[in-house]
């Protein structure tokens, strides 16, 4: 069944009034058997903006901000328990002037070198009017808040400066009880703000009836400008003035939804009124602008002083809007820092848009009120507040959550074909009493990584050099078709393309509530495997959790295309379910570095007598500037004892050492050049 993406009822009466003045032409499509929608045929040419906030930063090391407290490393300033003085501010400055009066957000990125250890407060971040001495706004950050250890993350804090020329202070103070490390502190400019989330509509609407907007909106972990119109072969104008495709637009645009900044939320139910009324988000700082000539917008609906609470605006969408929406999925997005990004893909399907935490009292009970009436087989896009209460509270209503809040040109790269050439693998290794190595790097099943950071890391001089696997997402033959592949295209024989965690979407399988979701699940992962051709899952229970034996027998009896899954419990070596199926425990499931790399296929190998083969799977994440390059290196350090080989090939060589089937693969076949 071939379904279109319908409005809303009670909006359906107000676009026919439009329906005159919009051009007839494609429409969004959802098939029944599809995890998410197909988007009509991309445009040959494509008009490329810069979708980018105006904000002032300074370094932590930088001449501009003071300390009382730590010392400068390398790129930014650093506080050590047990050396600096605790309970001082690390971090004061820069008393900047230049800042426009009202709403603004602050953004301080730091890292701690221990996430997990227990949730002491690390710092206290805080903004002051140090012309008046007020403070603005304050937060104190907890080590379980920094989502990966040794990682900068950027922690936001909106505030309002009351009058122009006001002296601003951002401010970190250390309370001593961990390893910490500012690399910069800034404030993103609220006009700047604005205009991410009216070009963020802008998208969305427009390029559901054909993608014809492609924006950059990269940072330091990103493609590049042009990358992926080239990959795709796709060509491009760039308009001198982005604003100049509203006008170019203006026909296919209704009006506008003003979101109120007092409640910052009103711009999820923004985002979903502007793709049901063709309408564009706006915040008042541009109303005057776009009520004006040239555009002269009707205003359709003002969200000011509608509503007084986060919570309030979340169960107007689930009381009011909710049931007329397609409830196949939901998108998580946090309004004060996904401006752009995801929001056009969700403008264009106008569907609900929330940002609940399972952990907080009345959002976790309104969470619920929503994940609980979705179907069998609906999805989460997006992301959460927290990976793992999130991930988890979805899990536990046999829903899948695809990563994807910083993915930024889903509407474009669904609508590129669907004809996915899957490039055969060559030949396994003979098995010999040697030490197999294989390499994973993570994060697959995020489709922003998948869009951004491995396609930038892809084009490293060294891949090829050493077999490696690449995790990715099997939703991409429903989000991102042309750029899988592309990756087929492009990839060498040592390049494996293997399905993240933990299969059609990132889920922890233990926890979902019956074992028939459980077998739609795998039934459906399959199915987006064997079209996608990845014969390896990683599997995601906890972060590091091994896999239930139900979970395990479901794979090996309804996945028969599989090889082999990975455990995220390190070393806790190798279960074969129903006979048939291999699962290994990763050696290292989420290695920072070459010498972490190094150490723990060391002491996995440890013990070896050269009597029979053993195996050890190695798991890196790439936000660490793991490339290619570093898989290399970690290789030529390794004696001729070590053979590199594939995942798909290490799950062959256990099979074949553990007298198993060769493959699960029953008809023997490779689905190559399938049409989707």
């Amino acid at each position: 069944m071939n379904l279109p993406i319908q409005p809303h009822p009670c909006r359906l009466l107000f676009l026919l009034a439009f329906v005159f003045a919009l051009p007839a032409t494609a429409q969004v499509t959802w098939p029944s058997g599809q995890l998410l929608p197909s988007f009509p045929a991309s445009a040959q040419t494509q008009d490329l903006i810069i979708l980018r906030e105006t904000s002032s930063r300074w370094q932590g090391e930088g001449p501009e901000l003071s300390h009382n407290t730590g010392r400068p490393e390398t790129d930014g300033w650093l506080c050590q328990t047990g050396i600096d003085e605790a309970n001082r501010h690390m971090i004061f400055g820069p008393y900047d002037t230049s800042l426009p009066a009202g709403p603004n957000v602050a953004e301080f990125r730091m890292k701690v070198d221990n996430n997990t250890a227990n949730d002491d407060p690390i710092v206290e971040i805080d903004v002051r009017n140090a012309t008046t001495g007020q403070v603005l706004a304050s937060q104190v950050i907890t080590r379980t808040q920094f989502p990966v250890a040794g990682n900068y993350t950027n922690f936001t804090l909106p505030f309002t400066i009351p009058a122009d020329n006001q002296s601003v202070e951002l401010r970190v103070y250390w309370y001593g009880t961990s390893y910490t490390k500012v690399d910069w502190v800034g404030v993103q400019q609220n006009s700047s703000s604005a205009e991410m989330y009216l070009f963020a509509s802008l998208k969305g609407i427009i390029n559901t009836t054909q993608p014809r907007i492609f924006s950059y909106e990269g940072d330091a972990f990103a493609e590049g400008q042009y990358t992926w119109l080239q990959s795709l072969g796709l060509s491009w104008n760039e308009p001198a003035d982005k604003w100049d495709l509203i006008t170019k637009y203006r026909n296919e645009i209704s009006g506008l939804i003003v979101y109120d900044p007092e409640q910052i939320h009103t711009v999820n139910l923004a985002t979903m009124m502007a793709g049901d009324q063709a309408a564009l988000i706006t915040s008042p700082l541009l109303l005057s602008r776009l009520t004006s000539a040239p555009y002269n917008f009707p205003v359709l609906q003002d969200l000011r002083g509608s509503y007084s609470s986060k919570l309030q605006v979340y169960q107007d969408i689930f009381d009011n809007y909710w049931p007329g929406l397609d409830k196949r999925l939901l998108i998580g997005l946090n309004p004060d820092i996904h401006k752009a990004a995801l929001r056009e893909y969700a403008t264009a399907l106008g569907t609900a848009v929330i940002w609940l935490d399972p952990e907080i009292a009345g959002e976790s009970e309104l969470l619920n009120s929503f994940l609980s009436s979705m179907p069998d087989g609906a999805n989460y896009m997006g992301w959460w507040p927290e990976e793992a209460p999130g991930v988890e509270r979805a899990s536990t209503y046999g829903i899948a959550t695809i990563a994807s809040d910083w993915a930024t040109n889903l509407t474009v790269h669904s609508g590129t074909s669907r004809t996915v050439n899957i490039k055969p693998a060559p030949p396994k290794p003979t098995l010999q009493n040697k030490l197999y190595v294989a390499f994973i790097i993570s994060d697959g099943d995020n489709l922003q990584y998948v869009e951004h950071l491995m396609r930038k890391i892809w084009g490293n001089s060294d891949r090829g050099s050493v077999p490696i696997g690449w995790t990715l997402s099997p939703a991409m033959l429903d989000a991102m078709p042309g750029a899988l592949n592309y990756y087929y295209s492009s990839a060498t024989d040592n390049d494996n393309l293997i399905s993240g965690p933990s299969g059609y979407g990132y889920t922890y399988p233990n926890s979902w509530p019956s074992q028939n979701l459980l077998n739609q699940f795998v039934i459906k992962t399959e199915d987006y495997n064997q079209r996608a051709g990845f014969r390896v899952i990683t599997i995601w229970n906890t972060i590091t959790g091994g896999i239930d034996q139900n979970v395990g027998q479901t794979f090996a009896s309804l996945a028969p295309s599989l090889l082999g899954l990975t455990a995220q419990n390190t070393g806790g070596g190798l279960t074969v379910y129903d006979n048939d199926l291999p699962g290994m425990a990763l050696s290292c499931n989420y290695c920072t570095n070459e010498q972490a790399m190094k150490d723990h296929i060391a002491s996995a190998a440890s013990g070896w007598g050269g009597n029979e083969p053993r195996f050890i799977i190695i798991q890196a994440q790439p936000w660490n500037n793991v490339t290619p390059t570093s898989f290399k290196n970690v290789a030529e350090s390794l004696n001729e004892d070590y053979i590199i080989v594939r995942p798909d090939h290490i799950f062959q060589l256990i099979r074949e050492a553990n007298n198993l089937p060769a493959s699960q693969n029953k008809d023997g076949h490779t689905h190559r050049n399938k049409r989707l």
